[in-house]
């Protein structure tokens, strides 16, 4: 076969390729995969780096060869082999952006996670199969949801997902209501964290509707439950919930729940409730390893239309190893911070800016200076936020409080409740409203991030 026939196929070798690694890996890793020369059954390959050639000949040299020789059978090796400079800086040559221009990408991403919330579903639209990265630490859980998602009802059911926050619990949760609404659009799909059944379950009480929450909730066919271990002590919710889940089953409903630990260390909940959540699948997801961080760091800067070098994403990979929302949210503080002071990015300058991501850098805050950047926030005084006052602003900046009292210094929740002259129960509930509130609220993440970066300043 010539160089040029092996070009005229190339798209249909590419096309198995992407068949076999998925969608988000190929985009992400084989977008500038291109045939260099063929010559006595070998087939050389150009990458953009060294970085994607080590990383490739690592992860995929079996899954590359195997491709290729199912559309050319006399393909005896496969080499890839690091472009030339001018194809390298070529790749780098992505459309420039003006800051302004990329700030408006970056706050109007924030703008379509909040309004394109479908308000019949609670999905949203950009948790998707094709736009999740799947490693070694995810790659059951999500085959679990793919098979879920095309034989609702009849597959793994229920499915319950346990991890630790921020490894793509929701993400995969609400990619398998999408895809199951792709599959069958007649279905009905209701995805809620488990704060909102519980406050909608709390509002018919009181207003005597609870024959409307339970049709609502009974009529579904896809049920799926967020942060199921925050029915913890609340037993009147649970038994709810218990007789839901018997009415969904027994339709053969599918249900999904998640949790940040497995059923049987859920603490605080009935055995019957807890046996329903065993009944089915039970997956974990475990922290990202090092390739599956990289893949992350790569798709979240191509949804940017940002082009970093290799070695940034390796940096940023090696320092965040244990949560995928921290490992966002380091990415984007940096290309913010360059993009504001209209500078180049470099290694020396991000390996700066990651120092604030360290948990070693956040052990100089202390209650007092948490306490202080909170008020300054929200401009109230620092002993309102002892008192029992419960307006809405007040509310919220105790909240935060709680929070980053609970995040930054590691308190325990009766620490930080005779530090505020507040209950346990007070404590445990400020601080799992912000964690849930986190998830969908733009303007409390900036709130967030704005504080933080005061803390680290003072």
């Amino acid at each position: 076969m010539t160089n040029e026939q092996v070009e005229t196929i190339w798209d249909q070798i590419l096309n198995n390729i992407k068949n076999n690694v998925g969608s988000s890996i190929f985009n992400i890793w084989f977008s500038h995969f291109q045939p260099k020369n063929f010559n006595q059954g070998i087939l050389k390959v150009e990458v953009p780096s060294k970085f994607v050639k080590d990383w490739l000949d690592k992860k995929f040299s079996q899954i590359i060869i195997r491709s290729i020789r199912e559309i050319v059978p006399d393909v005896k090796g496969v080499e890839l082999i690091v472009s030339s400079k001018e194809a390298e800086e070529s790749a780098k040559s992505v459309k420039k952006i003006s800051f302004s221009k990329k700030i408006d990408i970056l706050t109007s991403q924030k703008k379509l996670s909040l309004f394109d919330v479908n308000p019949q579903t609670n999905l949203n639209p950009r948790y998707r199969f094709d736009n999740f990265v799947v490693g070694q630490s995810n790659e059951l859980a999500f085959a679990a949801c793919q098979s879920v998602a095309n034989f609702c009802g009849r597959s793994h059911n229920p499915l319950f997902i346990y991890g630790p926050v921020g490894v793509g619990k929701t993400h995969l949760l609400q990619a398998s209501g999408n895809e199951t609404l792709k599959v069958a659009k007649n279905l009905k799909v209701k995805y809620l964290t488990t704060e909102e059944f519980t406050n909608e379950f709390i509002n018919s009480l009181r207003n005597h509707t609870v024959n409307d929450f339970r049709e609502k909730f009974r009529e579904v066919d896809l049920l799926i439950l967020d942060d199921v271990q925050f029915l913890s002590g609340k037993n009147t919710s649970q038994e709810e919930l218990f007789h839901t889940f018997n009415y969904l089953y027994n339709q053969s409903k599918q249900i999904i729940f998640s949790s940040d630990r497995p059923p049987k260390l859920i603490s605080d909940i009935e055995e019957r409730l807890r046996s329903r959540f065993e009944g089915g699948l039970v997956i974990d997801i475990q922290p990202p390893d090092y390739e599956t961080r990289v893949a992350i760091l790569k798709l979240k800067a191509q949804e940017k239309n940002v082009f970093l070098d290799d070695e940034i994403y390796d940096l940023i990979a090696k320092r965040i190893t244990n949560n995928i929302r921290e490992l966002e949210g380091a990415l984007s503080n940096i290309i913010f911070n360059f993009h504001q002071m209209n500078q180049k990015i470099t290694i020396e300058k991000v390996e700066e800016l990651l120092k604030k991501f360290s948990k070693e850098y956040y052990r100089k805050i202390n209650p007092k200076k948490i306490i202080k950047a909170v008020s300054e926030h929200y401009e109230i005084k620092e002993d309102d936020i002892l008192k029992k006052n419960r307006t809405k602003h007040l509310t919220r900046a105790r909240q935060c409080v709680i929070y980053f009292l609970r995040e930054i210094t590691q308190l325990s929740y009766t620490s930080i409740g005779e530090m505020l002259k507040k209950d346990h129960t007070t404590i445990i509930y400020s601080y799992e409203k912000i964690v849930e509130e986190l998830k969908k609220n733009p303007e409390l993440n900036q709130d967030i991030e704005t504080i933080k970066s005061k803390l680290i300043e003072s």
